[in-house]
């Protein structure tokens, strides 16, 4: 819980539909959080009309070794603090 993630940008995103390419490019810059228990490498969101669900269907073909883990040590300011320093 907490991780921070953040998608390869050795990670080819080409093939995508153009909505899954969207959010793919934004796990690239971004990163996600892990904040759930739930099924392994599960990408949850809003539920919104204007997403189509098939597009975004395939972010299911990424795979943990697509994903990097980000150190955020750096930004924290103290150990007893959940202040933290702009990056």
């Amino acid at each position: 819980m907490g991780l921070r993630l953040r998608l390869k940008q050795s990670v080819d995103t080409s093939g995508l539909p153009p909505q899954a390419k969207v959010v793919a490019e934004a796990l690239k810059r971004y990163g996600a959080l892990v904040a759930d228990n739930g099924s392994a490498w599960f990408v949850s969101g809003d539920q919104d009309e204007r997403w189509d669900n098939e597009q975004l269907a395939a972010l299911k073909t990424f795979k943990g070794s697509d994903f990097e883990a980000v150190d955020t040590s750096s930004l924290r300011i103290a150990p007893d603090s959940s202040a933290a320093r702009t990056p």
